[in-house]
């Protein structure tokens, strides 16, 4: 049988968590503050003896499962473009050491 209110606290939970590490995605942080990012809530255990998910929270799981979705494509695309910058930075030649000799070539 289906624990409705274990279901309910364990939604509330990952949605809590799914806005955390929203906000610390829409601020570019890495959502460590201690004021509310995703990592102040700590690591996520499954809850255990839920059963199936009653049939009347299965419109906000679809829901929580869309906007978890949404969120990881969001994530995708920003680390493709971190891949972008430090491809481009790579790129860039390290400075030349300053006390190695230059020789210039005034014949040629």
């Amino acid at each position: 049988m289906a624990d409705l209110a274990g279901w309910e606290a364990a939604l509330d939970d990952l949605e809590i968590r799914l806005d955390a590490a929203a906000r610390a995605m829409a601020v570019g942080g890495s959502g460590s503050s201690p004021s509310g990012g995703a990592g102040a809530l700590g690591e996520w255990t499954a809850p255990n003896g839920l059963g199936a998910i009653p049939a009347e929270l299965a419109a906000r799981v679809q829901d929580l499962l869309h906007n978890q979705q949404k969120l990881i494509g969001e994530l995708e695309r920003a680390r493709t473009l971190t891949l972008k910058h430090l491809a481009a930075i790579r790129s860039v030649p390290p400075e030349r050491d300053a006390r190695a000799s230059v020789y210039l070539d005034v014949n040629g």
